[in-house]
């Protein structure tokens, strides 16, 4: 890591795997409340305008043993469930003064069943609209976060404010724009942030305020800005399939080592997923309705059928001016396998060099993912 602010961002990461203990010092200095949200996305803005400390939980890495959520969940259940109901009953989700989860996959659905049958506490659930091209899934979506902004506003004590939430809506705004400018600058200049350091940049963001990261992750950006490491002779690989579950770091660094500059990938998604949302308007609960329905990079298209997929891999695989494109996808996950095999086809049809890599966020040895990734990018280097 290089420089404090790498540090202080990797501090930070690294407090949002098990313990929270930034949340409980926050909560101590502010006195306000706090709620834990399972990925991929969750409109922040809506708690934050109220003095909730929004936290995306994105797992455990490994650093929780699964005993009491295998008693409770099938075999077949992803790794990331499975770790965040471990931490639910095992008490280290006991700083959260609520729980939010929504229809991402099925097992996020349940999920949020059987954690509320097991914790005493607000657990709430968004159902997002499946059709994003109907009429009326705004005006839908905008109904469900009036509901769910109800349960918030009983854990803050408060009431939903229009003015106070367009604030958070800018100060959001901001946000988003500076992890999109993180975002280009390592697809431009890949080599002076290796992805060990990006990712902690990035899943700082889960669990700081939103102001003080902002703040930090601007003169970040000046300081990653200035550096001056030279290019290596490495292929461009997009990483595709993990946007929920998280990828060990350490499976990443394998990837660069074997010879690639990673220029996207998906981890943490959904704290850039929107584009800016409209401030101006009487209603901006409305404004944030409309921007997840139709103003969001459609990488993921979970849930954005009117997107034609295979065509957008083409274009957006274009754009990285990559030259291949691997697939991590979480076991079990089946949004990332159902995405990988639509994405095959047109990569086939336009002969882009392609691997499909399988992962656990508890891995740990990844020798056979080294050997995959090194011919992978010799086929390519010495085409």
């Amino acid at each position: 890591m290089q420089g404090s602010l790498a540090s202080r961002f990797e501090e930070a990461s690294t407090d949002s795997y098990t313990t929270f203990g930034l949340v409980s010092k926050w909560k101590q200095e502010t006195k306000g409340k706090a709620v834990g949200y399972f990925p991929v996305y969750f409109p922040e803005e809506l708690a934050d305008s109220m003095g909730i400390l929004p936290v995306s939980l994105q797992g455990a890495s490994g650093g929780v043993s699964l005993d009491m959520a295998t008693a409770h969940t099938q075999s077949f259940v992803c790794s990331i469930s499975r770790s965040v109901f471990q931490m639910a009953l095992q008490g280290n989700l006991e700083v959260f003064d609520g729980l939010i989860f929504s229809n991402i996959c099925d097992v996020a659905r349940n999920l949020s069943g059987i954690t509320k049958r097991n914790m005493a506490k607000y657990v709430d659930y968004i159902h997002f609209p499946v059709n994003n091209s109907s009429s009326h899934a705004a005006a839908y979506l905008r109904d469900e976060y009036l509901r769910i902004g109800e349960g918030l506003a009983n854990v803050a004590g408060t009431r939903l404010d229009a003015e106070k939430l367009r604030a958070s809506i800018s100060l959001h705004n901001e946000k988003r724009r500076l992890l999109r400018r993180l975002a280009a600058l390592r697809r431009e200049r890949p080599e002076i942030i290796p992805y060990a350091e990006w990712y902690s940049v990035i899943r700082a963001s889960a669990v700081m305020p939103a102001s003080e990261y902002a703040s930090a992750l601007a003169s970040y950006l000046d300081e990653a800005s200035a550096r001056t490491s030279k290019s290596m002779d490495k292929i461009r690989v997009a990483v595709i399939g993990n946007f929920c579950e998280q990828i060990p770091v350490m499976l990443m660094k394998v990837i660069e080592d074997a010879g690639c500059y990673v220029v996207n990938d998906e981890a943490l998604i959904g704290n850039r997923w929107l584009q800016d949302v409209r401030t101006e308007g009487d209603d901006p609960v409305l404004s944030l309705a409309e921007a997840y329905i139709g103003n969001r990079e459609p990488l993921t298209v979970r849930f954005h059928p009117e997107v034609d997929k295979q065509e957008h891999i083409e274009a957006f695989v274009k754009s990285l001016r990559a030259d291949g494109v691997i697939f991590c996808t979480p076991k079990f996950c089946e949004p990332a396998l159902y995405d990988y095999m639509i994405y095959k086809a047109p990569l086939e049809k336009r002969k882009t060099p392609y691997l499909h890599l399988e992962y656990e966020e508890s891995s740990s040895s990844f020798e056979h993912v080294r050997t995959m990734a090194e011919t992978f990018a010799e086929s390519i280097l010495f085409d």
